[in-house]
This record gives structure tokens, sequence and C-alpha cells, in this order.
């Protein structure tokens, strides 16, 4: 698992490009054995799902069954 911590410096878009860049490149770690997730919402909490978060996987080139919705209780932090 990997996270991200960041003062204004980067957010979602530079984290989730580099988080590839390193598994994949740097790593060298076979894309089609990586799933990454994303938040799916919470309707109780009234949270929408990050689906920018998705879309930016998306964009890496992370193929669409390989994205995992995620859940609020997937939160190590709650």
């Amino acid at each position: 698992m990997l996270g991200n911590w960041s003062f204004g410096d980067y957010f979602k878009k530079e984290a989730i490009e580099w988080s590839w860049e390193l598994l994949t490149k740097v790593y060298g770690l076979d894309p089609a054995r990586l799933y990454v997730t994303y938040f799916e919402g919470d309707a109780a909490m009234n949270l929408e799902p990050d689906l920018e978060a998705k879309q930016l996987w998306l964009d890496v080139g992370v193929p669409e069954d390989q994205i995992l919705p995620g859940n609020i209780h997937d939160n190590f932090w709650l």
C-alpha cells in the first residue's frame, strides 16, 4: 500500500503518476499484476466517490478492471 501526504506541494495527479512510475519503472513490477483503489464514497456520510482519482489511474494506463472501489472502512485511520 502506498500512501501520500503533502503540505500543498503536490496533489492527487502527481501522487498517482509518481506512484505508478515508482512501481512499474523504478521497481519494475509487472503492471498486469497491480491493482489500485479509489474511494467509492459513502452515502450515509454524504461523501461522493472520488471519480477524479479513478480517472487519473486510467490516465496513467491502469486498466479499468484493475481499479477497485474502496469503502470508508478500508481507511486505516478510521
